[in-house]
């Protein structure tokens, strides 16, 4: 999914957006706090109103989105501190999503955001963490005993971010889908700060890699088609990127990916008669929507699926 729309359910729950006439009822809804150019209250008011509301409790989780007009400037850090300073009053939050933020209300590029890894240090028992935009960006390794899910969409990830998730320990973790992006955006990284991310000792339970979004992207294939980690996931994400048949061949050519049940190729450029081929392979398999590159004055030009 890109980022043209909001979330709409999560943990089995609506998600609603916070106004200033919301009456909370945490136990029926998941509420997203946002920028409104005619509300009266920002969402930072809104979120501390919800604090202080009857049933807070009963909160599993909770969604932040932009803060002000101009995109949230120090509003993430703001939403964390009364997130900390009420954090005893959230004894059931299970999840957290830092920046839902559609593509028409701001670019990727300039969400704010900041070190994302303090939510799972207010919040020992949080099972999903989502976060998106790049801006401010970072990730401090931490370890963390119950984190499931752990997605970070961005247009241009700084390599520290991969080097913070790469060094923490989180023993639960299912899930890990990452958007890389383009050096145009913000990645400075290469293959060699993905690899460590490859290491299938790293995070033990892991069953659900995306390594997508991604200028790299045949790179990434390339390491995969022979990793060990391709033995113990269900399914494998590299969607959205500049992925060619050259990439494609070496997935088609190994033996470990006919191990997946799922792999997603989704919108990248590989053409016709080789996408045609990954139905062979007996798994589940999407190479919808492939994208032919651009070419000006002899130049062939591939862009990810969202930098900017």
């Amino acid at each position: 999914m890109l980022n043209d729309s909001h979330l709409e359910n999560w943990f089995g729950l609506p998600v609603e957006e916070a106004s200033g006439d919301t009456r909370f009822q945490p136990s029926g809804a998941i509420y997203r706090f946002g920028y409104s150019y005619d509300a009266e209250e920002s969402p930072l008011e809104h979120f501390q109103r919800y604090l202080e509301s009857p049933e807070v409790a009963d909160t599993v989780a909770i969604i932040f989105g932009m803060a002000d007009e101009a995109g949230g400037e120090t509003g993430q850090e703001a939403f964390l501190d009364l997130l900390e300073s009420g954090r005893a009053k959230l004894p059931k939050l299970r999840g957290m999503f830092l920046g839902d933020i559609t593509q028409e209300e701001n670019e990727m590029s300039w969400i704010q955001q900041g070190d994302i890894s303090r939510v799972l240090r207010i919040f020992p028992e949080l099972e999903e963490l989502r976060s998106r935009g790049q801006d401010g960006l970072a990730f401090q390794p931490c370890r963390h005993l119950g984190l499931k899910r752990l997605i970070i969409e961005t247009g241009g990830m700084p390599k520290a971010v991969l080097h913070g998730i790469a060094d923490s320990a989180f023993p639960e973790l299912e899930r890990l889908e990452l958007w890389l992006g383009t050096d145009e955006y913000g990645f400075d990284g290469s293959l060699t700060d993905v690899l460590p991310l490859l290491n299938p000792e790293i995070f033990p339970k892991l069953k659900h890699l995306a390594l997508g979004n991604s200028d790299i992207q045949n790179e990434i294939a390339t390491a995969l088609a022979d990793s060990p980690i391709l033995d113990k996931l269900e399914s494998l994400d590299l969607s959205l990127g500049v992925m060619t048949d050259e990439g494609a061949a070496k997935l088609l050519d190994s033996p470990r990916v006919r191990n997946l049940k799922k792999l997603n190729l989704h919108r990248n450029f590989i053409s016709e008669s080789v996408a045609n081929r990954f139905q062979s392979l007996g798994i589940e398999v999407d190479v919808d929507g492939q994208e032919k590159p651009d070419e000006y004055n002899g130049e062939i030009y591939r862009y990810v699926a969202v930098g900017e």
